[in-house]
This record gives structure tokens, sequence and C-alpha cells, in this order.
């Protein structure tokens, strides 16, 4: 691989355009002063392209010298799986977030509520962690988000790590409408769903929940003592060592057991 010296694509950048920019500067400011507004906003249009091509080799020199997804996230404010997207095409060769640092890999899937269960195999609904949590600013995430709003839909996406509960990351037809691997931003904040995915795994699955009724939900407040509304399905969730408990992932509410 032929090494290139820092800074070598802004270099030639300006070799090629920066007498442009000047020249453009100065006509820009030419007819805005004359009140030739439409051809002082046709220059500046120019201008917008070509700050893009400028933003675009100062990445290809920051790629360049080696630095990972990670980085450029920082540096660019974007997640790391998001500036992969935006910028993969500017270098050859390039590897994925998860292929950059395996360890901070996880697996998402996503699926309608109305025609998709959350099966625990997928993993833990992203709705428990943290709001301000990497994962919530994941490209994939915020564009299925927003899309669902969009169209007044309600979906659940579920995160796991790569390789986790019988299956691995295969997708059967049907049961998902969209599945993909992605990273989180640090070691730690992995270890919240490191420790959920364990104790789902030491439930039992002895088949008896086939058998079960929805339960019925009682919510507790300060207003209502007690008030009572049925789940729409049940599904087995993790002890803790606190006496209350979800029902369902579909709950957000605590329950006595």
């Amino acid at each position: 691989m032929t090494s290139t010296r820092t800074g070598a694509h802004t270099a030639t950048f300006r070799e090629q355009y920066g007498c442009s920019f000047t020249d453009g500067l100065t006509a820009t400011t030419q007819a805005a002063t004359t009140g030739d507004f439409k051809q002082a906003t046709t220059l500046t249009g120019r201008f917008t392209a070509a700050g893009q091509h400028l933003h675009h080799s100062v990445v290809r020199d920051v790629l360049a010298a080696g630095w990972d997804w990670w980085q450029i996230g920082e540096l660019l404010t974007a997640h790391p799986q998001a500036a992969f997207d935006a910028y993969a095409n500017l270098a050859d060769a390039t590897r994925a977030p998860a292929q950059q640092r395996p360890r901070l890999a996880v697996v998402c899937t996503a699926g309608l509520v109305a025609e998709h269960d959350m099966d625990t195999a997928h993993g833990i609904d992203l709705d428990d962690l943290d709001p301000q949590h990497s994962l919530t600013t994941d490209p994939t995430v915020v564009r299925l988000r927003a899309a669902a709003q969009l169209l007044g839909e309600d979906i659940w996406i579920a995160v796991k790590l790569p390789g986790e509960h019988d299956g691995g990351d295969d997708l059967d037809d049907g049961a998902a409408i969209r599945r993909w691997t992605t990273v989180a931003l640090h070691h730690d904040e992995l270890g919240w769903l490191r420790e959920a995915l364990a104790l789902n795994a030491e439930e039992p699955d002895d088949g008896e929940s086939d058998n079960l009724e929805p339960l019925v939900c009682w919510i507790e407040s300060a207003a209502v003592p007690t008030a009572m509304a049925v789940c729409p399905r049940l599904v087995r969730q993790p002890r803790t060592d606190s006496p209350r408990r979800r029902c369902c992932c579909c709950c957000r509410h605590d329950h006595d057991d």
C-alpha cells in the first residue's frame, strides 16, 4: 500500500481550487454590492459544493492517517456506524466498525408490534436501555423510528450480542422486518446488556408459557392506588433481586410476584 503524506488530499484541493475560491469570493461580493443578488446566490451555491468537496478531502486525509470510525465519529459528532455509512466510499478497503472493534459489536432486530413478536431470542428491548445510550443514535435505529412515526406504526427494536441464543444471527422469514449489525461506543455500555442477556438465559424454557393466559397488570400511582389493564401478550422476563418484575416486554409497569 502506497503511503500518502499527511494532509495530501486537502493540499491537492487547495492547489486545484484555491485561486477559484479567492476569485469566487471577490465575484460574489461584487455581485451583492451591485444588487445582482441572483448572481450572488448562484455563486454561493458553487461555494457550498466546493465546501463539501473540501470536507471530503479532509475526511480522506483522516482515513489515510489510520483513524478508525470511533475517532472519525467523535470528530464529526456522529455514531461510528453513521460515519461509516456516510464516508466509507472515500477510502479503499476500509473496514466496517464491527470489524474494527468486534468486541463492541451488537446485533439489532426490528419488527412491527402489530405483526411481529419480540421473541427473547432477539435480545433486550432497546427502550430498556438508557435514552442516552449510543445505540439510540445508530443510523438504522434513527431511520426506522422516524419512518414508523411518519407512518403511524409502532415498532420494537431488540439488541443482543453477536451469536447469542440458539440460531445465532439467522433471521427466519416473517420473524421481523430487519436485522443488522452495529456497534456501541464504549465497553461499559455493554455491561447492562450482557447482564440482562445472562438473566434471560437463566430463565427455564419449559414450554409452560404456551398455556398461560395474558397476565393482569396492576399499575400503582400516587393518585390511583390500583388500576387494572390486560397485557396483550406474555413474554417471560428475567427475575431480579427486586420483589417486583415486568410481566411482559410490551408492558412498562412493574408487578408484584
